[in-house]
């Protein structure tokens, strides 16, 4: 239950059951749906062959760790990654940057959650009432509020490392803050008032901003106009747009 708890809380609100499933598409493409877990890593591998070229991917996210071990693999082997519905939460964050290219075509959205950096920032009583509501037991509260802070801050310093040894700016895990705030008056328009926030950046602020080149992008700009974010109901989501960002930090 613990671990599960952990889990859940750094990977946000994205799925968390069960393994990815990955499926030869052909000789050059494989295909990954589902969640981001353990041992995922290692199933994109066993099925990797040197004619494997891209990943075709719909993911809704996962656990990070799990997810950065992914992109790892991917950045060794520089395949590339075609989105082909979603890569949200810990897929946006850790494996969609690795690819070599990564192709976001008209019908797909890239959409990122908060990272594990700003996770880690949160105060211990924010923490206390994510594990109240998550159902952890009155006597139980001090100590796995301690521990969570503990893991959240040791997944933040592997996160860092991460984009560190990728040549990912550590502004892209950080300017979430930003958009979110925005994200707040915005979501008061909505009857969904709980709806999970999420960020698309677009390709040239990740060049330019964050190091992460090659990126191909459908009409990211019609989708988020008129206002500069995308309502998804059936996913109670609120994807927003660059708008309150500036210029690269």
């Amino acid at each position: 239950m613990k671990r599960f708890l952990w889990v859940g809380v750094m990977a946000g609100v994205t799925g968390l059951a069960g393994a990815a499933d990955f499926s030869r598409v052909d000789a050059g493409s494989i295909a990954m749906r589902g969640a981001i877990a353990d041992g995922d890593a290692d199933r994109l591998r066993q099925m990797y062959t040197r004619e494997t070229t891209l990943l075709r991917i719909n993911s809704d996210g996962g656990e990070p760790l799990a997810a950065m071990s992914l992109g790892r693999f991917i950045r060794q082997q520089r395949l590339d990654l075609a989105i082909d519905t979603m890569c949200a939460g810990s897929c946006a964050l850790y494996v969609f940057p690795a690819a070599l290219r990564k192709s976001i075509p008209a019908n797909a959205v890239l959409a990122l959650q908060e990272p594990a950096f700003l996770r880690a920032q949160a105060d211990r009583a924010h923490m206390h009432r994510t594990l109240v509501e998550a159902g952890v037991a009155a006597q139980d509260l001090g100590s796995e509020t301690a521990a969570l802070a503990a893991q959240l801050a040791s997944v933040a310093t592997l996160e860092a490392a991460f984009a560190s040894d990728l040549g990912i700016a550590p502004a892209f895990y950080r300017d979430f803050r930003q958009v979110a705030a925005q994200a707040e008056s915005v979501r008061r328009r909505f009857p969904d008032q709980e709806a999970a926030v999420y960020w698309w950046p677009g390709a040239a602020r990740l060049q330019r901003c964050y190091g992460i080149a090659g990126v191909e992008e459908g009409p990211r700009a019609a989708r988020l106009a008129p206002d500069g974010y995308l309502y998804v109901p059936a996913l109670s989501a609120l994807v927003m747009g660059d708008q309150a960002l500036q210029g690269c930090p």
